[in-house]
């Protein structure tokens, strides 16, 4: 029976379920700061969903156990996650499939998700001490806040991502999305916020995720994004961390091309896949 995760005895099985589906998996007390979005199969399954910044779609993610598979828990848990999308005010719903896994593609296919993209994974390796901030670069301060905001509400109908997208109001972005970064920067030009980047936590503690990259459209091609990925390894490095990774359609060539010129290495990401609910 499909409920709502009530404790740390959940949150561990979650865990557990996770790290037997991906390469690095949240621990139980990582899970425990989206409890509230987690739905639960105790035979080995269980589902995240969420709002998202795609117009009209949460973002959805089912794992079950290898070993529990075709015994109905992965259709089930589908079912309850597109309920919890409905809750939330949405008509869909996305997430990603692994590169390669076909037969996970072709389970949700069965179910009414299609592929609308694929993405690449970059990943660049640090070097103790590599690296230097550069001029115009600046750690985001309260004083940004309403500057960086409005580069959010540009840059993010831009993304490539499972449809048309929009940025959250300003206090959900402060609350979610600076509340989890574990830096952030602005680039500045004349007082004025043009540009800003974070990276937010993984669960292997050695590697951080690029989050959100963005520059106002008429300031880009200036090399203010570049700037902010120089910061962003300075920092990381500076900071004992050991890999920075991101992922990105493969439409999106600039930033592709940006993060080969700042030595990342590409493979192929996951696929994107949405539907209705």
């Amino acid at each position: 029976m499909i409920r709502a995760v009530a404790g740390d005895a959940d949150l561990e099985l979650c865990a557990r379920i996770c790290s037997a589906v991906e390469e690095v998996a949240p621990t139980a007390e990582q899970l425990r700061a989206v409890q509230d979005r987690l739905l639960l199969d105790p035979d080995g399954g269980y589902a995240y969903v969420n709002d998202s910044s795609v117009v009209g779609s949460a973002y959805a993610m089912v794992r079950v156990l290898p070993e529990r598979r075709r015994a109905g828990i992965g259709s089930a848990l589908v079912e309850a996650a597109a309920a919890s999308a409905r809750e939330l005010g949405h008509e869909s719903a996305w997430g990603w499939v692994r590169a390669g896994d076909e037969d996970s593609l072709r389970f949700v296919s069965r179910r009414g998700f299609l592929e609308v993209g694929r993405e690449v994974e970059l990943t660049r390796r640090l070097a103790t001490g590599e690296g230097a901030v550069p001029a115009r670069i600046v750690e985001l301060g309260d004083e940004h806040r309403v500057g960086a905001y409005a580069v959010s509400v540009a840059a993010v109908p831009d993304m490539p991502t499972a449809g048309p997208a929009e940025a959250r109001s300003f206090e959900n972005w402060v609350e979610q999305e600076l509340a989890d970064a574990v830096a952030a920067f602005v680039a500045v030009e004349g007082g004025t916020v043009v540009g800003y980047a974070t990276l937010q936590p993984m669960a292997d503690p050695a590697r951080l995720e690029h989050g959100f990259t963005g520059v106002l459209p008429e300031h880009r091609r200036r090399g203010f994004a570049t700037a902010l990925g120089r910061a962003q390894i300075a920092w990381a490095a500076e900071h004992g961390y050991e890999e920075l990774v991101t992922t990105t359609g493969v439409s999106n060539t600039g930033l592709r091309r940006q993060k080969v010129k700042l030595g990342y290495v590409e493979r192929d990401g996951p696929i994107v896949v949405r539907g209705a609910v």
